[in-house]
């Protein structure tokens, strides 16, 4: 995995550390991705290939961790994403279909949370990367 960003967005894993086991005795998986802001910019932004803002039918900022709607939903995306990972036969179509596709179509819309972003150009920068959406990558420590 890549840098590290503080562990995830919402939680000090020392406060709330990783349970070492399921309710049913099973050890619980390792986690794929550290958190939030690592799964975006590693696995969700290069797999969506969408034109966003500027006339677009879709909004995006490239700050999105800034605005707390979408770092919830992030944070849900991540978790959904590494608990069906691991779902051999139907895990990753349930994920897109019942988890990226409805997150991610709110999280765009021109009237979501981004609409200012989009609108206003609050956050909006330039990326050469034309093939994955926007992310600038947070500052240190803006999650401690």
């Amino acid at each position: 995995m890549s840098e590290d960003f503080g562990g995830d967005a919402f939680a000090d894993e020392e406060a709330h550390p990783a349970a070492p086991e399921h309710s049913h005795g099973e050890p619980a998986a390792e986690l794929f991705y550290d958190n939030a802001i690592e799964f975006f910019a590693e696995l969700l932004a290069p797999s969506y290939v969408r034109d966003v803002n500027e006339g677009a039918e879709l909004a995006w900022c490239p700050e999105w961790y800034k605005h707390p709607e979408a770092l919830i939903r992030m944070e849900a995306l991540w978790r959904s994403w590494e608990h069906l990972r691991l779902e051999p036969a139907l895990g990753m179509s349930s994920w897109w279909l019942n988890h990226a596709d409805p997150h991610m179509r709110v999280l765009m819309d021109t009237k979501g949370p981004f609409k200012k972003c989009a609108h206003d150009n609050r956050h909006i920068a330039r990326s050469a990367d034309k093939t994955a959406l926007p992310h600038v990558v947070p500052e240190r420590g803006i999650f401690d």
